[in-house]
């Protein structure tokens, strides 16, 4: 029994266990407070998430020898994040909702904006006309969309009176048509939400059982389109979501766990099981946020002040950046066709991971993703039913991943099976099978390369100057090929890089945001200044409120303020750090000052042009309750032991084809031990990949530093 395991077999410190929801697996930590961890997989049940977090929880314990009802009776804090929510809207899942919009109005969201045809594709499927459509089909049928009467201007002042019993016929004819949700999204809202509260608080006495959702409580910003989109998904998902996590944290309590479950979301903060009830957008692509969190902290810990985050799971590879300590905010996120407004970690997703499909298109090119066979089938290696050649399946051909070491321990891959799979695919290509593992390759590494040029190049960032931090659980075979294929030097892989995202989960707070639109140019003095701060503190008092619904209290919220802000006549903004106090007339000047600091830092020197004028488009407030964090900084040298373990062959393009590899096991590895490639390193919840030319040094974190010349 190692030392960490005996910690927490017969020892009595507290856990700190964060899971995260992946698309084929479940990925697991348990922290110590004093240092130790210990790390679990487990393969994603779609059907019902849950099952999978307690395979994970139990696999563990398993590993441990102990019950899991020992490890939840000593956690103090459990973190989750989830994919329930994402899956949701991707796959079309939620529940029928009904819409209520402003009367000659209605069919915005159907509508859509210009853009929407564009939105969330690639820039080779721009290309072709047939892919210029709506999404199909739409989240919420125009027949289920019904005008309200009523009108306000931008003032938020009553041009037309609310018809409140309009409302209601129009609300029993969406019920009679068994709506499960109802979205109210209302023009101007934002601006006085007086209509839409009467409607809501008619709708949820009269009926109860439905979901409802008010877009001036979702996202209170200007956009009509997106504020729609916002308030509709948080109805499709509702009922899903708060289901799901509330049942998750009956079944972890009934096994002895005295602690609440806390959320990840988007924003980057954690939340109740109570809050997200009410806001389930907050969930969405949350998984990914906590691997730029850790990301984050991993930063400072290696003194690496340039990270591009680069995230290889099973079904999605997500790219986001850090810069000097922080993460960025992405004002206008897409899921599936869909712009909307929610506060949300700047990341970047296509569909390209270890279950990635290969398949011929109709010109006859091979083609990978952005399908996936997910964790059911799976991958044509793990035999459990899937027939088609993935990007694991060409792993295991080039030999890379062995039937030797199951992948996190519980998954075995077949060779025999990987390689049928993909000679089927060959004699459709009339290629060898080796070629075709190759092509995978080398189509996967160049798509996983096209996102990070898009989030760095195309918005004036230079990736060589960037670190490339590679994580999940796919990441290190790719990591050496994709340093290469974007010019940089250095990509570094975390000792715990399959369950980095999870892990980072534990590097958070409790946090809770209100925001609102404005429309201020600098400088601002005056009256404007004055009703500058009181919409800010309107902001601060609804986060309290928040707070106390969510059975946390007010007393302990440490409150931060920012401001989103743009030159003139653009439309991205970035988010400004602002004084958490009334601001003064030298708070309003310094603010002119930080953003095009901000900004040129963000997009290269010279890049910002105050001649435009700077506007300020959006109030933030958001209140946080500091957790307690376990030391996820311990790191001890570790002891010279011999970690060559023996030789395989394996496929390297520069190489020309096949070479003999050494191979390493990742638990004997020493600190500054250094491994020239080609070389392979396995360890529990990964394997890394060295190719010739390539060196590799582990630091006393258990990281592992790729050199590529």
């Amino acid at each position: 029994m190692s030392s960490e395991q005996e910690a927490i077999v017969v020892g009595n410190e507290s856990l700190h266990i964060a899971v995260d929801i992946g698309g084929t697996f479940t990925d697991c930590v348990l922290q110590g407070e004093r240092g130790f961890r210990f790390v679990s997989k487990a393969l994603t049940t779609k059907a019902d998430p849950s099952i999978g977090v307690m395979d994970c929880l139990a696999s563990a314990a398993s590993r441990l020898g102990v019950p899991v009802s020992r490890l939840l009776e000593r956690t103090v804090s459990f973190v989750h994040g989830t994919t329930v929510g994402t899956n949701a809207l991707t796959e079309r899942r939620g529940v029928r909702t009904g819409l209520l919009m402003t009367k000659g109005h209605e069919q915005a969201i159907t509508i859509g904006r210009v853009r929407q045809k564009v939105t969330g594709l690639s820039e080779r499927e721009k290309i072709h006309v047939t892919h210029l459509a709506k999404a199909t089909p739409p989240i919420v049928a125009p027949e289920f969309i019904k005008p309200v009467t009523e009108r306000l201007d931008k003032n938020g002042k009553i041009v037309v009176p609310l018809d409140l019993a309009s409302a209601e016929r129009a609300v029993d004819e969406l019920v009679e048509r068994e709506i499960q949700a109802l979205a109210i999204c209302l023009l101007w809202s934002f601006v006085n939400p007086a209509h839409e509260h009467q409607i809501g608080a008619l709708v949820r006495k009269k009926h109860p059982q439905l979901f409802v959702s008010l877009s001036s409580e979702i996202a209170p910003r200007l956009g009509e389109y997106e504020r729609c989109v916002s308030t509709v998904f948080n109805s499709y998902i509702g009922p899903i979501v708060g289901s799901y996590v509330a049942t998750l944290d009956r079944r972890l309590k009934e096994q002895g766990m005295k602690c609440d479950l806390l959320v990840m979301q988007s924003n980057g903060g954690l939340t109740t099981v109570s809050a997200v009830a009410g806001r389930p957008l907050l969930t969405v692509d949350s998984g990914p946020a906590g691997g730029v969190l850790g990301a984050r902290f991993l930063s400072e810990l290696i003194d690496q002040k340039q990270m591009i985050c680069a995230d290889v799971g099973g079904t999605t590879f997500d790219v986001g950046i850090v810069a000097k300590d922080r993460t960025e905010t992405d004002p206008a996120p897409v899921i599936d066709r869909y712009s909307y407004l929610v506060p949300k970690i700047f990341v970047k997703s296509i569909g390209a991971g270890g279950g990635s499909i290969a398949w011929i298109d109709d010109g006859g090119s091979l083609r990978v993703g952005p399908q996936s066979a997910g964790a059911n089938p799976g991958p044509a290696a793990y035999g459990t039913g899937g027939t088609d050649a993935t990007v694991t399946d060409a792993h295991v051909a080039l030999g890379y991943l062995t039937p030797e070491f199951p992948l996190g321990g519980t998954v075995q891959v077949r060779k025999d099976l990987s390689e049928e799979a993909l000679s089927r695919l060959g004699k459709r290509l009339a290629m060898e099978t080796i070629e075709v593992a190759a092509g995978i390759l080398s189509i996967s590494n160049a798509q996983m390369a096209d996102l990070i040029r898009k989030v760095t190049v195309e918005r004036g960032l230079d990736p060589r100057k960037f670190a490339l931090l590679v994580y999940g659980g796919a990441g290190p075979v790719f990591a050496a090929f994709l340093a290469k294929e974007i010019g940089t030097t250095l990509a570094y892989i975390p000792s715990e890089s399959g369950v980095f995202s999870a892990l980072g989960m534990l590097t958070t707070d409790i946090k809770l945001q209100e925001e609102s639109s404005v429309s201020y140019r600098l400088p601002i003095e005056g009256s404007d200044l004055e009703e500058l701060n009181r919409q800010f503190n309107a902001l601060d008092e609804k986060v309290r409120k928040r707070f106390q619904l969510a059975g946390l209290g007010s007393g302990r919220v440490e409150l931060v303020r920012s401001v989103d802000m743009r030159f003139g006549m653009q439309v991205h903004e970035l988010e400004v750090g602002a004084p958490a106090r009334d601001l003064s007339l030298e708070d309003a000047r310094r603010l002119g000052e930080d953003f095009p600091s901000l900004y040129e830092a963000t997009y290269g020197k010279n890049s910002a042009y105050t001649a435009a004028g700077i506007d300020l488009v959006t109030l933030r407030s958001s209140g946080i309750i500091p957790m307690t964090r376990p030391d996820l900084r311990a790191g001890e040298a570790r002891a010279s032991r011999a970690s060559l373990i023996g030789e395989r062959m394996a496929y390297f393009p520069s190489a020309g084809g096949f070479v003999a590899t050494a191979v390493h096991s990742g638990e004997h590895l020493a600190t500054d031990q250094r491994i020239e490639g080609p070389a392979i390193i396995q360890r529990f919840a990964d394997t890394v990949v060295i190719p010739p030319h390539a060196h590799a040094v582990v630091d006393r974190f258990g990281g592992i530093a790729l050199t590529v010349e």
